[in-house]
């Protein structure tokens, strides 16, 4: 299965209100750091955000609202990166 590189969308950046909406309430801290990305294979999305200078959450939810799975890692880039390994695992089956 081949899979695109994700690109992620701060949560000032999120095009439409409703989206921003829905992805501010799965934020659990700061909004001002909140990034979600998506995949078609997937129906909801990945989000990462910063609790603390050196621990970000990264979550996965679905389109009906609640968190199938979450984590927590060092750095931001480790966060998305185990956001999309999580969100690709869930879309291999």
């Amino acid at each position: 299965m081949l899979f695109m590189s994700p690109i992620w969308c701060s949560f000032a950046n999120i095009p439409s209100d409703a989206e921003a909406a829905f992805a501010s309430s799965s934020s659990s801290f700061s909004l001002s750091t909140l990034e979600v990305t998506h995949d078609l294979g997937f129906a909801g999305f990945a989000l990462t955000e910063r609790r603390e200078h050196d621990q970000w959450r990264w979550a996965l939810v679905s389109a009906e609202g609640p968190v199938v799975d979450e984590g927590w890692e060092q750095t931001e880039s480790d966060a998305k990166r185990s956001a999309v390994g999580a969100m690709r695992h869930l879309i291999a089956g």
